[in-house]
């Protein structure tokens, strides 16, 4: 019945790794990837505990967290990219305030 269960679990988790490669490839967005990649780590820590859970062993518990702690590294350090790239596109753009165009002229004559 457990072998069952985790074989179950094992699968899902498979199947949202696969789809969020999809969507790791398609995009469209940066965050849309962002996403995907933080779906993938966390779905490969459960591949994991299920695997220390079938085995019955506590071995792979200091790999779960050395795994969960770059999966975060990563998330951090895309947002933290994406962030100053934001911000350097600001920079570098016109500004486009209403005060800065000039205003049209009706001339009813």
């Amino acid at each position: 019945m457990m072998t069952t269960v985790l074989t179950i679990a094992f699968i899902i988790l498979a199947l949202s790794i696969a789809c969020a490669l999809l969507r790791l490839g398609l995009g469209p967005t940066a965050v849309d990837r962002i996403m995907a990649f933080d779906l993938i780590a966390t779905a490969t820590v459960g591949m994991i505990v299920l695997l220390a859970i079938q085995w019955k062993t506590a071995m792979y518990l200091d790999m779960i967290l050395v795994y969960t702690l770059l999966g975060f590294c990563g998330t951090v350090t895309f947002v933290h990219y994406l962030s100053r790239t934001h911000e350097l596109e600001k920079q570098a753009a016109p500004p486009s305030s209403d005060a800065s165009r000039p205003e049209s002229v009706d001339h009813d004559d």
